[in-house]
């Protein structure tokens, strides 16, 4: 019998195809459209640099660790560039937490692109609205860490789970509110999860799952009441944005149960309010405008106003940049940087939860064993054939961590141990010679015993970042090395959603995945959750190991941050042993920055968080500082009795608050896991 089955934070027992319907019915939340996101997630990661952030497919949390608010410090040396970068006017930041010195200059205007869709209509919970619009206007309860990913305080002090993990504890700030002079209080916060868990538009739903009730002790403790263990809620779910119960709450209790969204409400009506460190000041047809909210409670702004202009033309947005309409242009890619290499600015190389893989099918019905991929020793003979280095420097000029393995970017939570092997053509065609694969009839093709043919073919919508295509048309001539051939088909989105999901004749299916503060991609690796047999599923290939099932379940149970880990790096070493499919390493998020603005900090949940940090001045020179790996962050502690301050961006003028608190019970949490230099693409 197939084991109950679990949703991205919620669990539901196994259902029979018949009754699940990709469309949710009006006035209900169907389980199809609370688990169907994260293939619609997965798609949306092709949508190319139109769309400021690739945003379009959610949250972007923030984190400050200990980021100095001062001006730039100067250095007669910069970070050295890899020999892939050609000769440039621009200056190449690489620090993931750069530091500044002096005094920022306040004043003038902040000037930023963002997405079309959606421009006037501020749902945080359907966030179908550019990211940066609400991150601009609105607060996270907690804080993600901008090098680690792991939970920080911000609008919550400190937080506490039960010794059994069915509750999870709030204390807020007493010193937050909202743009029109109220305070913050935990009715806010309990009206902010229910909406993300009831709103039958909300992309969010999945994180609040579990959640059987919130309940208020008091204007600022909330208890977060769970059916099961939920660990990834404190990262995915608490990190989403907190927003005013007196704004909504009339319009909410006004539609039935079942039948509550705030996709509809008239914010040309009543203005949203927020808790941010920006102020709704207007709409125009193609910009939204903010002012500084000088109340805010973590020091405000520095410039005075930050207009967001709608524009979907990559190709725009870039000469826009070149022409200074505007300060900041993210996302960039690799692949459009050869008309920007002789601009002036600053190029922040920012370190993404971003992966780039092919999937193996072990079930193709085209080949004579459809199991053909099953065999370890071809699947290891391939991934010696490609040639990350070659990419790494052609394609992305060596802003890729091209030999990091499997899709686990979170730093807290990848697996460093393991890495993706230097191509070795001699060894792969040794291993495919001893595994009886030989080219019978001189049409340069192995073949095995059983008529098997080296013919291989892999699938990839059309729509994906151009840095994934480039790298598979460039497996082709690795392949030919060792007596395969590869066959890259490019495929409308619902063309390739039928051909894995339906038709399955394939041998790879690629993707890149933008990635969440905690795993949740358990549904790609669990057999439980093959394509063929749950439609609510997401492994297209049927993989099937033990260990790695084992390991989900270990991380299910987890509601502390170590025992995550350790089930973690189970995941990811069991994946890599038996190996899922082609690992292509995890590519940086570029930021092209004008010259004169700065204290700008990259942020791997989204990359331009942190705008109220920013002011004009002269241009940015980097100091070389020590890589991520090498910077302490404090971890959280074990006791209540414990609880150390930590200042939550550095700025000089912020309260400190109190690092997070586990269960009096717990075993004290790992220090961070940070990143080797690389970054999001948000990805």
């Amino acid at each position: 019998m197939m084991p109950d089955v679990w949703l991205a934070h919620g669990r539901i027992q196994e259902t029979s195809k018949e009754h699940m319907s990709d469309q949710p019915s009006p006035g209900q939340r169907s389980l199809a459209n609370v688990t169907v996101t994260r293939r619609r997630v997965v798609r949306g990661m092709g949508l190319g640099a139109a769309g400021v952030g690739l945003a379009a497919t959610g949250i972007r949390a923030s984190g400050q660790g200990a980021i100095p608010d001062s001006s730039p410090i100067s250095s007669s040396e910069g970070t050295p560039l890899p020999s892939a970068v050609p000769e440039t006017s621009l200056t190449i930041a690489r620090d993931q937490r750069p530091e500044y010195r002096g005094m920022p200059q306040p004043g003038t205007d902040l000037r930023m692109y963002i997405r079309r869709e959606d421009l006037h209509r501020f749902s945080p919970t359907a966030q179908r609205q550019d990211f940066q619009a609400l991150i601009s206007l609105l607060d996270p309860l907690v804080w993600i860490d901008s090098v680690t990913m792991e939970p920080r305080p911000w609008l919550a002090t400190s937080w506490e789970w039960s010794s059994d993990g069915l509750m999870l504890t709030f204390q807020l700030r007493d010193d937050v509110l909202f743009h029109d002079g109220s305070p913050l209080t935990a009715e806010d916060v309990r009206f902010s999860f229910i909406a993300y868990r009831d709103d039958y538009d909300s992309a969010m739903a999945n994180f609040f799952a579990l959640i059987t009730d919130v309940a208020v002790d008091g204007p600022h403790t909330v208890r977060v009441i769970f059916a099961k263990p939920d660990g990834a809620f404190l990262f995915n779910g608490a990190s989403q944005l907190v927003f005013s119960s007196a704004q909504y709450l009339p319009y909410w209790e006004s539609m039935p149960v079942g039948e509550r969204s705030l996709s509809n409400y008239d914010w040309a009506t009543t203005a949203p309010l927020g808790t941010g460190p920006w102020q709704f000041a207007g709409m125009r047809d193609e910009s939204l405008l903010f002012g500084r909210f000088d109340a805010y409670w973590n020091r405000p702004p520095h410039f005075d106003r930050l207009e967001l202009i709608a524009e979907d033309d990559q190709q725009a947005r870039l000469e826009g940049w070149k022409d200074g309409d505007v300060d900041i242009v993210y996302p960039v890619r690799a692949t459009e940087m050869d008309g920007l290499w002789d601009e002036e600015g600053t190029l922040f190389v920012a370190e993404a939860p971003v992966a780039f893989f092919a999937a193996f099918n072990f079930a193709n019905p085209a080949n004579v064993t459809a199991d053909m991929m099953g065999d370890p020793a071809l699947r290891q003979a391939l991934t010696l054939t490609v040639d990350r280095t070659g990419y790494a420097g052609e394609i992305f000029f060596g802003f890729i961590d091209e030999m990091k393995a499997g899709t686990v970017t979170q730093p807290w939570a990848h697996e460093s141990s393991i890495e993706n092997p230097k191509q070795d053509i001699e060894a792969a065609n040794r291993i495919l010679d001893e595994g009886g694969w030989r080219d019978v009839d001189g049409d340069g093709m192995r073949e095995d015993a059983v008529g098997n043919r080296l013919d291989l073919y892999c699938i990839v919508s059309n729509s994906e970042r151009p840095e994934l295509l480039a790298i598979l048309e460039g497996l082709k001539e690795d392949f030919s090395k060792i007596g395969a051939r590869l066959t890259v088909e490019r495929l409308d989105p619902d063309v390739l959603d039928d051909r894995w999901v339906q038709n399955r004749m394939y041998d790879m299916v690629a993707f890149s995945l933008i990635q969440y503060p905690a795993f949740a991609e358990y549904d790609l690796y669990g057999t439980a959750w093959d394509i063929r047999v749950n439609r609510m599923g997401w492994n297209p290939g049927g993989y099937s190991d033990e260990v790695v099932d084992t390991a989900i379940q270990q991380y299910f149970g987890a509601w502390l941050q170590p025992q995550m880990k350790a089930a973690l790096s189970t995941l990811q070493i069991a994946a890599n042993e038996d190996l899922f499919g082609l690992w292509f390493g995890f590519p940086h998020d570029l930021v092209l920055v004008r010259p004169d603005i700065q204290g700008f900090q990259p942020h791997k949940y989204f990359q331009t968080w942190n705008t109220r940090l920013l002011w004009r001045g002269e241009p940015f020179v980097e100091t070389p500082a020590p890589s991520p790996a090498a910077t302490p962050v404090a971890s959280p502690v074990g006791s209540p009795g414990a609880t150390p301050v930590v200042e939550p961006d550095g700025t000089p003028g912020a309260t400190p608050v109190a690092s997070p608190v586990a269960s009096p019970q717990a075993t004290p949490m790992a220090s961070p896991v940070a990143s080797v230099d690389r970054g999001h693409g948000r990805w």
